[in-house]
């Protein structure tokens, strides 16, 4: 019986850009959304894009690991 794979762990540099965005100015929050999402921010509301930017760091350092793990 094979034992599954073990989940992989957000590694240490996107943990800390992550803990870094309540701090960043919001006109930073917004060139890290642009240069993520190619586009401008759909809303001004900073705790949704601070989420949002946070789930993108982590689905891209993620994706080096196992490039189907986000599939469905």
């Amino acid at each position: 019986m094979r034992s599954p794979k073990p989940m992989p762990t957000t590694p240490p540099s996107v943990t800390a850009q992550i803990a870094q965005l309540p701090e960043l100015p919001m006109p930073e929050i917004k060139s890290l959304w642009q240069r993520l999402f190619h586009g401008d921010t759909p809303t001004h509301n900073r705790q949704f894009l601070e989420r949002r930017i946070a789930y993108k760091l982590q689905e891209i350092e993620f994706r080096k690991v196992d490039a189907s793990l986000l599939d469905r």
